[in-house]
């Protein structure tokens, strides 16, 4: 049986080539920035290419996308690094990560990773991570994170953090806090 995944902030395919490394076959992505899409479509020529916002997806067409084993993506950082204005998830692109919670919501896949840069620990004096993970729990995951240094064969630090969720319905966990679902370590 093949694993399939689904591929949100797809940007030039980077977590499609993690997913196929893993096992699984990217059948679509979503990457509205049409630079990264073009770049992605010529390295993924057979998975469903959506470019449009994801915040403009109806709820609808989310539902009708093909059924999935992993939804995978990392929502836009710029608010979330130390590099820029940490405005944190009440910024313009720290709130699309709520947009990921919305997919997971209507598609409730299996599980799903959500990577992001490891200063969401710290935004907003660490309360952003803190719903983060509430997010993640009320719409049905438990789950880990983990930050993971990425410097391998690029001269700099690249520290991730990578959170990992299974749907309830798989884990037989039926507590809802994040205390109790998500645990981690740096």
């Amino acid at each position: 049986m093949e694993l399939t995944a689904g591929m949100l902030f797809a940007g030039g395919g980077g977590c499609s080539e993690g997913a196929i490394t893993a096992g699984y076959k990217p059948i679509w992505a979503v990457e509205n920035n049409p630079y990264a899409a073009a770049v992605y479509r010529k390295r993924f020529p057979t998975t469903q290419l959506i470019e449009q916002d994801i915040a403009r997806l109806t709820d609808e067409f989310i539902r009708n996308l093909y059924s999935v084993d992993i939804v995978i993506g990392g929502s836009p950082c710029p608010d979330f690094s130390l590099a820029g204005k940490r405005a944190g998830i009440e910024g313009t692109r720290g709130q699309l990560f709520f947009e990921f919670v919305r997919c997971l919501q209507i598609i409730q896949p299996p599980a799903f990773l959500w990577e992001q840069v490891s200063a969401v620990l710290s935004s907003g004096k660490g309360l952003d991570f803190i719903k983060i993970l509430d997010a993640f729990a009320e719409v049905g995951y438990v789950g880990s994170w983990q930050v993971r240094n990425g410097k391998r064969h690029v001269p700099q630090n690249r520290e991730r953090l990578f959170c990992v969720g299974i749907h309830r319905r798989y884990s037989g966990d039926n507590t809802k806090s994040r205390k109790e679902n998500f645990t981690g370590n740096i």
